[in-house]
């Protein structure tokens, strides 16, 4: 003999169950909303890549026994600096300042290399050095990983 409670309860959730719209469609918009609050990568609309001065004292320690530095026209200091050993097998150490912090790079070859201007990648941005022919000057192009690209002139000075 079933208890008519427990007919008039099951008769209850199978009109609960079918009612409306399906659960998956009234949460579409919850998850949209929510999506739409985070904040995406970078992908190079955003702020324009400003590369600054490194102040004294804020340089990290870099490994390698001869340096090079760029310095952007018209700044008071090195806005790229790396080292490297003399070999070609050697990993050339650097940072670089944006945003007020001092940021590591580094690249693959020696001294010698990086006097003929390389380049130099770490998390989310890639730097390359390419001096002019016979002079100091030469042109820093900073990229983000997820796009953006700014080039730089200024002077390309190493000391071996």
């Amino acid at each position: 003999m079933k208890s008519p409670l427990a007919a008039s309860f099951g008769a209850l959730l199978l009109l609960a169950g079918c009612s409306g719209q399906p659960q998956s469609e009234a949460k579409t918009p919850e998850t949209k909303t929510a999506v739409d609050e985070k904040k995406l990568p970078d992908t190079g609309g955003g702020e324009p890549i400003e590369l600054s001065a490194i102040e004294k004292g804020e340089l990290l320690r870099l490994d390698g026994d001869h340096e090079c530095s760029f310095t952007i026209k018209g700044q008071s200091g090195p806005a790229l600096v790396a080292k490297a050993s003399i070999g070609d097998d050697e990993l050339a150490s650097g940072a670089y300042k944006i945003g007020g912090k001092v940021l590591r790079v580094a690249g693959s070859g020696g001294f010698k290399a990086l006097e003929k201007g390389m380049e130099l990648s770490g998390p989310g941005m890639k730097l390359a050095v390419k001096p002019a022919e016979g002079s100091e000057v030469a042109t820093l192009t900073a990229q983000r990983t997820y796009g953006g690209e700014r080039s730089y002139e200024g002077a390309w000075a190493c000391k071996a």
